[in-house]
């Protein structure tokens, strides 16, 4: 009987081993092909990251991205596009396909938000210091960080100033960004009602300058020239050269100057049959020395950067062959200048929504030179989206210029962000909402 209880234990002994055994060599059978999926899943998010934001942002509700591999494929799928501008995306990881025990695992992941807008939202900290004709103290730009917006002007008289970004992203070096094939802005804008018996002026712009020659130390301007809205004129510049060109801006003037024909003087700019407006500009005469002459007057150069050209009194940027682009002409229907018949304060009335498009080329045309497509929408509706074209609506203003190579090569970099100037006209601006995104 004993023997018989041993055989019979020694059995199920003999049986146990035999079933562990079994179950363990499955189990080592079926791992190397789960770790593969897993890793190969990971491939496909260490993939998306290389990628970018317009790689990815073309790849949402697109066929997914399949990557065959030696152990087996991932497919990379782009799910959303997530408010602070990162995606989500999920890549899943199939391994040994040809094997009736394949494995798959599926990993979810978010691409980083390194290459999305910059915002006032998230960097109006890099913003925070202007340079202005006056004090810091007296605020003539400021920058409000509890509610994300930059105030322009503080009502003070005879002041002028500017606000760059200075930032380092992944396409931008202290504020200077690489301008690629363009950027889309958007940022909304009010004028504050100004105190009593004062009139409001002179306005403001949003300006893309050159950093191969500017910096955000510099500034335009001129104290008692109120019209050249901190984007024309000397500034507080060492050299006097104020803004360097090439450079362009939407200005949103509402002042209106009737025009001399000398730059020197005061009210020198031509600004149409009066109110409110706004306009494309460049820059007009450009010398090395900074020294222009036209109708017999000698003038720094920088004075007519954004004067309007009327044709027979200030040929701005019309006189030098080879010198572009012109400033934009003064009057309604040339395509960069805009008014509103019957509404001469059409700018300073309520809140506005400005969106800003430029397409730069990335290579030469026939004649060697470089287009610049620029479109600005003013008071569009849902047009805060700048990570997708707008295509809405007209736009307000637009102007296709074209840049020698030496000009564009020039524009590599640029510094982006507002200039604005006041004279006897006081005004206070606020600008939120900001959004800017340039184009790989």
């Amino acid at each position: 009987m004993y023997v018989i209880a041993a055989i019979a234990l020694l059995a199920i002994l003999a049986a146990a081993i035999a079933a562990f055994s079994g179950a363990a060599s499955q189990s080592q059978t079926n791992q190397p092909p789960s770790a593969a999926a897993y890793y190969l899943a990971l491939s496909g998010l260490n993939h998306a990251t290389t990628l970018s934001a317009s790689d990815l942002e073309a790849l949402l509700g697109a066929p997914c991205v399949t990557c065959a591999l030696d152990t087996g494929h991932f497919t990379l799928e782009v799910l959303e596009r997530n408010a602070d501008g990162s995606f989500s995306v999920a890549a899943t990881g199939v391994a040994l396909p040809d094997n009736p025990r394949q494995s798959v695992c599926r990993l979810p992941g978010t691409v980083s938000d390194a290459g999305g807008p910059i915002s006032f939202e998230r960097d109006l900290e890099d913003f925070d210091l202007p340079v202005t004709s006056g004090t810091r103290d007296s605020n003539i730009v400021s920058v409000d960080l509890d509610n994300r917006v930059a105030v322009f002007g503080n009502n003070t008289q005879y002041a002028y100033g500017c606000l760059w970004y200075r930032g380092s992203r992944n396409w931008c070096d202290s504020g200077k960004c690489l301008f690629g094939k363009g950027l889309r802005a958007y940022f909304r804008f009010t004028f504050a009602a100004v105190p009593s018996g004062v009139a409001c002026g002179d306005g403001f712009t949003f300006a893309v300058i050159n950093a191969a020659e500017n910096d955000a130390s510099r500034s335009g301007g001129l104290v008692g020239m109120s019209e050249l809205l901190g984007y024309a004129g000397p500034g507080a510049t060492s050299d006097g050269r104020g803004l360097v060109p090439p450079k362009f801006a939407v200005e949103f003037d509402v002042y209106a100057n009737p025009g001399v024909k000398n730059p020197n003087m005061f009210d020198s700019r031509a600004d149409g049959p009066g109110g409110d407006h706004a306009a494309l500009v460049f820059w007009g005469f450009d010398d090395d020395s900074g020294s222009c002459e036209s109708a017999g007057h000698s003038y720094a150069c920088v004075l007519d950067d954004n004067r309007h050209s009327r044709q027979g009194t200030e040929d701005v940027g019309l006189g030098i062959s080879g010198d572009m682009p012109r400033n934009s002409l003064n009057r309604a229907g040339a395509g960069d200048y805009a008014a509103q018949s019957g509404r001469p304060d059409w700018l300073r009335s309520g809140a506005h929504a400005m969106r800003m498009e430029v397409d730069r080329a990335d290579a030469p045309d026939i004649l060697g030179d470089y287009a610049y497509s620029i479109r600005v929408w003013i008071d569009c509706a849902d047009c805060d989206d700048v990570m997708s074209a707008y295509a809405a609506g007209p736009p307000t203003l637009s102007r296709t210029i074209s840049l020698s190579r030496a000009q564009h090569e020039r524009f590599e970099r640029v510094l982006f962000g507002w200039t604005e100037a006041t004279g006897a006209a006081v005004q206070q601006v606020g600008v939120s909402d900001f959004k800017l995104y340039f184009l790989e």
